[in-house]
């Protein structure tokens, strides 16, 4: 993948909030220093899903989170990258820059799932050149909420292929973690990352109990 700008200048600023929480002013400086150039190496191994590709952001901000793990020095283990991924996902200018959605509104959660559904046409569209990029499937069969799952994920894959598949399953956490931010909450069974054969997403604004 090619490294953009855009996505380092976005996040780093409120991953260093974040890091300026729990460790003194050295090993920020350390983690800072590093990251960048830790980041465009695991760009440069990541498969090509495409510039364009609408879902291209989650693989991008992944990485973009990895990056300062593995600039830590063994500072950032499995669980403090967690924390991280939550402190800096829980920051209110972070969250406003995002802007507010509610997904208990009927609305906003039918134009989420339109826009699922664009975003699963544009990678068959686009399937041939990219083929390492999600493959989606929907099921309608839910009444509450909006329902998909992936039978492929480069993010999974990722991980995988660099030996480093105990790994996958944290970022997992960035589904949940981001769906949150949408007033929502994600079931889920089962996970790529964890060997499953599916990644399930079933997302109901947080205001609905007893989901159907």
């Amino acid at each position: 993948m090619k490294y953009q700008a855009k996505h380092w200048l976005f996040l780093a600023p409120f991953v260093k909030r974040a890091l300026k929480k729990r460790y003194d002013a050295a090993d920020v400086k350390l983690i800072m220093g590093g990251a960048k150039d830790e980041y465009k190496k695991l760009l440069e191994q990541a498969d090509n899903i495409g510039e364009k590709n609408p879902m291209a952001d989650n693989l991008y901000f992944s990485l973009l989170f990895f990056s300062f793990m593995k600039a830590s020095d063994g500072k950032i283990g499995p669980q403090e990258l967690r924390q991280l991924m939550r402190d800096t996902l829980s920051d209110p200018i972070l969250l406003k820059l995002m802007g507010n959605g509610d997904f208990n509104d009927p609305k906003q959660l039918a134009k989420f799932g339109k826009k699922m559904h664009d975003n699963s046409d544009w990678a068959e569209e686009h399937r041939e050149e990219y083929p390492e990029t999600w493959k989606f499937n929907f099921d309608d069969s839910h009444q509450d909420g909006v329902y998909y799952y992936f039978t492929k994920c480069p993010i999974a894959k990722f991980f995988n292929d660099q030996g480093m598949g105990d790994l996958a399953p944290i970022f997992c956490e960035l589904d949940y973690l981001t769906v949150k931010t949408r007033r929502a909450q994600l079931l889920r069974e089962k996970t790529l990352a964890q060997g499953d054969d599916m990644c399930d997403f079933w997302i109901v604004g947080d205001q609905v109990q007893d989901p159907k």
